[in-house]
């Protein structure tokens, strides 16, 4: 080997440690973000303490990340809001030109719909910082939104108190007698809003349906009091939020399935968002990069019961599947979809109307 070529290597492995991060394995836009979320040395996460793990997950996703990227940056996470309140002032701060609460923010899509229509959000080309992982059909919302994990709102039912020990398999099976006075709901009618869509019952049947449910509930709880399905309060509960929670309390030993009905199977997701009023911009594009690995997705997994159900690896992805081959059809409401349809929300201020003044 002559000088030359000599002094080329010893250049590169030099560049290699003088740059945090640096490796030939991320793409180069990605090596651009690693080295500029390196410099900017910090990162300000505020989200709910039910959301990735909370404090404690967060922490670890810290070390995992700069790990992976050989970065720096250090996460400060306070507790905050619901997504609802923190999209809302997070909007409140840009309008007010005021640095965001939080550099990433975390919605679904009827929270982030509104958002987006008033380009609160960075747009960024997510597929091109992980390619061969994060691909187009992850992205929502004009490029702003990166899905980070699946939701299947179902029915999670309590195993050893089923009437007749039979567990349901749809939405109309709820209205059967045998549920009557047994079951309960949510004061905010989770998912069932989305039966009103043209691509599912329509707004009528739909309606319908929230009526004659609301004469079988005994209460109405959230979708984080799965425990009470456990312990029998409620033998079921229609509809949850994702199937996490009950994922999470049967692998924890509690008599409780999760069911995804036939007749009203969604595939919902939580995404990932950059405010343009984030103090560390490319930090927030790393960390949200970072979660659509395999090593944050496992992790993602193993805190909250939750992953993207694209991945091949997804614990939700096999039960998509699986409800597919049991002749479940999805539907999934998207960020354009909520701002395309926005009598949706007309509908669900009618539904938990029914469901509340019961």
């Amino acid at each position: 080997m002559n000088f030359r070529a000599m002094s080329i290597l010893l250049i590169a492995a030099l560049w290699a440690v003088a740059e945090p991060g640096f490796t030939a394995q991320w793409s180069p836009s990605l090596s651009a973000v690693i080295r500029d979320a390196n410099k900017e040395g910090k990162l300000k996460l505020m989200w709910g303490e039910g959301t990735l793990g909370g404090t404690k997950g967060v922490a670890k996703f810290e070390t995992m990340m700069n790990q992976m990227f050989g970065t720096n940056v250090k996460i400060g996470f306070t507790p905050g809001a619901a997504m609802p309140q923190m999209g809302s002032q997070i909007a409140a701060e840009y309008a007010a030109g005021q640095s965001a609460a939080s550099d990433v923010y975390i919605g679904a899509d009827s929270y982030l719909a509104p958002l987006v229509k008033h380009k609160l959000f960075y747009e960024v080309d997510w597929p091109k910082l992980l390619p061969g992982r994060i691909t187009s059909e992850m992205v929502e919302g004009g490029h702003t939104s990166l899905r980070v994990y699946t939701g299947l709102p179902g029915i999670p039912y309590n195993t050893r108190r089923a009437p007749g020990g039979e567990a349901p398999k749809s939405l109309k099976d709820m209205l059967k007698p045998q549920w009557k006075g047994k079951i309960a709901s949510t004061p905010y009618v989770t998912s069932l809003n989305i039966l009103a869509a043209k691509e599912m019952w329509g707004k009528e049947a739909a309606l319908d349906y929230v009526r004659q449910l609301s004469k079988q509930v005994a209460g109405l709880i959230r979708c984080n009091e799965i425990e009470r399905v456990a312990s029998g309060e409620f033998l079921a509960f229609v509809m949850d939020c994702s199937g996490s929670q009950t994922f999470e309390a049967h692998a924890h030993g509690a008599p409780v399935e999760h069911v995804i009905p036939v007749d009203g199977a969604m595939i919902r997701h939580r995404m990932l968002t950059v405010p343009k009023n984030a103090e560390h911009p490319n930090a927030a594009k790393l960390f949200t990069t970072f979660m659509l690995t395999k090593e944050a997705q496992k992790q993602l997994w193993d805190t909250d019961f939750s992953d993207m159900y694209l991945f091949p690896e997804s614990q939700m992805g096999q039960r998509v599947r699986r409800a597919e081959k049991q002749g479940a059809k999805f539907f999934v409401p998207t960020v354009d979809w909520v701002a395309t349809n926005p009598e949706i929300d007309t509908i669900s201020e009618e539904m938990v109307k029914i469901m509340t003044q019961k």
